[in-house]
């Protein structure tokens, strides 16, 4: 979703004029180039020649459209968001942040994404903590199974 939603911001550029494409021997040489340099990591297959890491292809892309973040000047004037982009994941709401299209709720997206996280994961209550009889009785068990395998392998 987010490669098609960037390459959907730099389409429209292009047609408003606001970024030109490359003469078609620049652009040819681009591709020959990044044939030649393509990552084995995706196999073979070729249902698979056109797969990228998107992570690079959606920075050129936001850069060719002057919307690609900024993380040193960030890190100056929003700190925090610069080192929750830096040292947490890479969500599609970072792409949205600058430029062309971008969506005022990216910030507060990114700053919250963790707790959307945790949040699915605290969807059933904990009981009180077992009784003793039962932790030994687990406890047994477990050890039970240990001897088990260890007798089985020798």
């Amino acid at each position: 979703v987010p490669t098609g939603e960037t390459q959907a911001r730099w389409v429209v550029q292009v047609l408003k004029g606001a970024t030109t494409l490359p003469p078609p021997s620049v652009m040819m040489e681009e591709v020959n180039e990044r044939k030649k340099n393509k990552h084995s990591g995706f196999g073979l297959c070729y249902c698979k020649a056109l797969q990228t890491d998107y992570i690079t292809y959606i920075d050129d892309l936001l850069t060719s459209i002057n919307a690609k973040p900024d993380l040193r000047a960030m890190l100056l004037t929003d700190p925090r968001l610069a080192l929750s982009i830096f040292f947490g994941p890479c969500t599609p709401y970072h792409f949205r942040l600058t430029g062309p299209g971008k969506w005022e709720g990216a910030r507060k997206a990114i700053l919250t994404q963790w707790d959307r996280t945790v949040k699915v994961t605290k969807t059933r209550t904990i009981q009180e903590s077992p009784s003793s009889f039962e932790t030994l009785l687990k406890l047994f068990s477990f050890l039970a199974l240990l001897i088990a395998v260890f007798l089985i392998f020798l």
